[in-house]
């Protein structure tokens, strides 16, 4: 779509939240010259728009190093939105429930564009924990949150959501391609769940579940996490696998 053709279309808000959506954990600090080039705006404009976000409190700048940064106050605008999901409501009972009851980390997530967002997360008591929180976003080639989802989404869908991934390797057992992650998928739907073994952290091992709406359609994904050396555990992940088809027969 054409956003120059749209008179409803507010270029300038567009803009702003665009200049926000650049600060990210992986670079959270920004300076006028780099947010300019980043937006593709000239200085005076880059300029006026992190005045304006200063000035509204969510943005904070060093006045030494010329750099500008988030302040908390930018969690009004979306941290209420995981607290209202109904997905997170649905599923925090089960999640609560197989998290005390076999010690493992359970979290439920969605996709948006080409990643995944974590919507919760409960830490079991194991030290192998990836740093992830409510917001987070996770790449969906290497976690089963993800591959969860797209592998219960058609075809046509599954191959251009692959086609847009950057398959970057995170470990050594990282899927690294499109024709490897759709055989993935398609072990997925076949068995009903997802796996991703030390794909996203050496030592981690993932098993998720689609979690689907009234009308059938994937919508989410419930998924535990646990230490690999919890898999020499008799039964351990059989009874794991068991508790998700639960949640999925009852989510």
């Amino acid at each position: 779509m054409d956003d120059s053709a749209d008179r409803e279309f507010v270029n300038s808000l567009a803009k702003g939240l665009n200049l926000l959506m650049c600060f990210t954990k992986d670079r959270p600090v920004w300076s006028l010259t780099e947010m300019a080039r980043a937006n593709q705006m000239n200085l005076p404009t880059a300029r006026r728009y992190l005045h304006t976000f200063t000035k509204l409190g969510f943005m904070v700048k060093d006045e030494t190093a010329k750099t500008f940064q988030l302040t908390p106050r930018v969690l009004q605008l979306g941290g209420w939105v995981f607290e209202s999901m109904t997905i997170r409501n649905r599923l925090m009972p089960y999640m609560k429930s197989i998290r005390n009851d076999l010690d493992v980390t359970t979290h439920c997530a969605i996709l948006e564009g080409n990643e995944i967002v974590a919507v919760e997360r409960l830490l079991s008591s194991d030290v192998v924990n990836i740093d992830l929180s409510a917001g987070s976003r996770l790449p969906i080639h290497a976690t089963s949150l993800g591959k969860a989802i797209v592998a219960f989404m058609d075809y046509g869908e599954q191959k251009k959501i692959a086609s847009l991934l950057e398959f970057r390797p995170l470990t050594p057992h990282t899927i690294t391609d499109v024709k490897s992650f759709l055989r993935d998928l398609k072990k997925t739907h076949s068995r009903g769940y997802a796996v991703a073994d030390q794909e996203l952290n050496i030592g981690l091992k993932t098993l998720a579940i689609p979690v689907f709406d009234k009308k059938g359609m994937v919508e989410a994904s419930f998924g535990v996490s646990f230490p690999l050396s919890r898999t020499q555990e008799q039964g351990f992940e059989d009874r794991l696998i068991e508790r998700l088809f639960e949640v999925r027969n009852k989510g």
